[in-house]
């Protein structure tokens, strides 16, 4: 049994759930309802286990848009994003052992082969591949992602962003010594590395959380650098209350001023791209839901 068809015997959703269909002219494919259910039955269990340790988190990003809008996920869209205020992200990481077989809440210290600044919830029975990581030896399994919420001033804000992205590049190449196909700019930046990624791992935690001891205007999420800093600073008052929202017939925690959240990020955030922007901001993952990443990579 496939762990969507174990998801749809549990009842967490109905069978229907996952038939191909069309949704706001775009199509929907089986494999795609497929990730959605496994993403779904992932942030069940996160809700289930925050709210069992009063713990605070929020649907945020696409999957706060996709609450809103859609009442579910973005049709073009493949994953789902959470955000917790640091001490509770910090209590969660303590927490591992509550998720069961085959849920594996994944950081550097319970994934010797994981260097990602953030946390990943996984379903270790499926697959979700990045190529130039393929042979390290993690899991690999269809995830969300979880980001620590840190208090933010601006005040040398770019440089200490300069910092942590330099940590996420060294410890981007530590995932990368494993593969031996990588081109002459990685074969080269393989050579050059001597590091130890837990401590590069550490100092991204301490740079982003300096200022978690003052009570600061700005939230933002500084571990994931991959985007524009600007694009990851909101109030902080937008954060001081939280509302539930449908979100694939569920519901589930978002902050209270996600309007003003969802339109500093998105402009006009009921509005849909063009056809064209729509489901490619994954697109170098291979996903698979019904194979183990260890069948799939051979492990």
């Amino acid at each position: 049994m496939t762990e969507a068809e174990k998801i749809v015997a549990k009842g967490i959703i109905p069978p229907t759930f996952l038939q191909e269909e069309t949704i706001c002219d775009f199509l929907v494919s089986s494999t795609r309802k497929k990730v959605w259910a496994i993403e779904l039955e992932l942030l069940l269990e996160l809700d289930r286990v925050c709210k069992k340790h009063g713990l605070r988190y929020f649907l945020m990003c696409g999957t706060l848009l996709g609450a809103v809008r859609h009442k579910g996920f973005i049709p073009w869209d493949d994953d789902a994003d959470v955000a917790m205020p640091r001490d509770d992200y910090e209590k969660l990481l303590q927490l591992h052992d509550e998720f069961k077989h085959p849920i594996f809440l994944q950081t550097p210290y319970t994934d010797s082969g994981f260097a990602v600044s953030h946390t990943c919830l996984r379903n270790s029975n499926t697959s979700a591949i990045s190529p130039i990581i393929k042979y390290q030896k993690m899991n690999h399994g269809l995830f969300i992602d979880i980001f620590p919420l840190d208090h933010f001033i601006a005040e040398g804000a770019h440089e200490r962003y300069a910092q942590i992205n330099q940590f996420n590049i060294e410890n981007g190449t530590y995932m990368r010594l494993t593969n031996p196909e990588l081109n002459e700019k990685n074969r080269q930046r393989v050579a050059a590395y001597h590091r130890d990624h837990i401590k590069d791992y550490q100092e991204i935690q301490c740079i982003a959380s300096m200022f978690n001891e003052q009570k600061t205007d700005k939230l933002a999420i500084m571990t994931y650098t991959a985007d524009p800093l600007e694009i990851n600073i909101w109030d902080a008052v937008d954060f001081e209350g939280s509302v539930d929202l449908e979100f694939e017939g569920y519901k589930f925690s978002a902050p209270a001023g996600y309007k003003h959240i969802l339109s500093n990020m998105y402009g006009n955030y009921m509005e849909f791209p063009p056809p064209e922007k729509r489901g490619q901001e994954h697109s170098h993952y291979i996903l698979e839901p019904d194979v183990p990443y260890k069948e799939f990579l051979g492990m």
